[in-house]
């Protein structure tokens, strides 16, 4: 009984830290995400997700503060 006990808390505690490595991937991942906005905003508020020319002006794209 006691090593069915000790097993079964060496898995939980597996499960616990391997959501948490997961998860603290995930928030890494999404931090990296950068949203590009022509700096003369003729397009209003429209963003991209890679770099480039706006397609209204031609200047470079820049990354927008969140």
């Amino acid at each position: 009984m006691k090593k069915f006990i000790l097993v079964s808390g060496m898995v939980f505690a597996m499960f616990g830290t391997f959501a948490q490595t997961q998860e603290s991937k995930k928030t890494k991942t999404e931090e990296k995400k950068e949203v590009y906005q022509c700096p003369m905003k003729c397009e209003g508020t429209k963003t991209y997700a890679k770099k480039g020319k706006c397609p209204a002006c031609t200047m470079d794209l820049k990354v927008v503060k969140k």
